[in-house]
């Protein structure tokens, strides 16, 4: 049986502090049997680091406009840290590049993810 340490995931555009300095945020992904991906944020002292992105949809920004101007309000998300290659994944890795962030992720990740959006 699996069991979970929260009796519900975070809505969109808010988060649920899972550790000292660690949030837990869902951003919706508008496919039924996959409506959301899980994204950690980093807190930085100054800024945050953000693991995974979402897709780049105007569902994913609104979500993400409502964390940054909500529970991450601040402090600019200045890294962006990729696990995959995924476009759910890596959609939004661009709009927080032109804000400031970096991205950290692995060449091969970087290479697949490119070649499948072009």
């Amino acid at each position: 049986m699996i069991t979970y340490p929260f009796e519900a995931p975070p809505a969109p555009g808010d988060a649920t502090r899972i550790a000292e300095g660690v949030l837990w945020l869902r951003i919706p992904l508008p496919m039924p049997n996959l409506d959301h991906v899980n994204i950690y944020a980093l807190d930085e002292g100054d800024s945050w680091s953000v693991i995974d992105t979402g897709l780049d949809t105007g569902a994913c920004r609104k979500a993400w406009q409502a964390a940054l101007d909500g529970p991450l309000a601040g402090k600019p998300v200045r890294r962006v840290i990729l696990t995959h290659h995924h476009p759910d994944h890596v959609g939004l890795a661009g709009w927080f590049v032109s804000t400031g962030a970096e991205l950290w992720t692995t060449r091969t990740a970087w290479l697949f993810a490119r070649m499948l959006r072009l």
